[in-house]
């Protein structure tokens, strides 16, 4: 699978494989391997808290769900998770232009539109429907814009953090101070 078409599955689906926004990273882990850790959102709280496989980068909330996914494209190389291989990830090409994502969303049957309120000088967007993944393009420096990011993420949850007793999953306390109930 290339870049653009896993990106393309994203704005499709909402997913990349086994990552979506909902899923348990317990379950991700147990298929994909332990993920990296980017580290904290805030650097007062632990949760929410980054991690990634490459450059798919997870917001996940105490509870371990994933709350939003960030796929990460400004650098010359693009790595995504081998689903076949886990651990690993598989470096592809970067420097996606606007014509080749909307030509793959396009092939796909994805339907996206222009983004066009409150974009900055030199920043163009789309947003994919149904699911309505992101995808955020630079306008400057390049002669066609260039994909930097694109991303999903969940606009509110019910937070269910694990049990006081439960077993260290490896991830990090899941109580520290100031964590909301509420995960939004």
């Amino acid at each position: 699978m290339t870049a653009p078409d896993a990106l393309a599955e994203l704005g499709s689906t909402g997913a990349i494989g086994p990552l979506r926004c909902g899923a348990s990273l317990n379950d991700i882990a147990a298929t994909l391997g332990p993920p990296w850790d980017i580290g904290r959102v805030s650097g007062r709280r632990r949760w929410p808290h980054l991690f990634s496989y490459g450059d798919v980068e997870l917001c996940v909330c105490r509870c371990r769900l994933i709350t939003s996914i960030c796929v990460q494209t400004w650098r010359d190389t693009i790595s995504l998770p081998d689903p076949h291989q886990p651990g690993t990830v598989v470096s592809h090409p970067g420097q996606l232009t606007h014509r080749e994502i909307i030509s793959t969303l396009e092939a796909t049957g994805c339907r996206w539109q222009s983004v066009t309120l409150n974009q900055p000088p030199g920043q163009t967007a789309l947003r994919t429907d149904p699911t309505g993944t992101a995808f955020t393009f630079r306008t400057e420096g390049a002669p066609e814009p260039l994909l930097e990011s694109a991303g999903i993420w969940m606009s509110t949850h019910r937070c269910v953090p694990p049990a006081l007793d439960a077993p260290d999953d490896g991830f990090g306390t899941a109580t520290a101070a100031g964590c909301p109930s509420r995960s939004e």
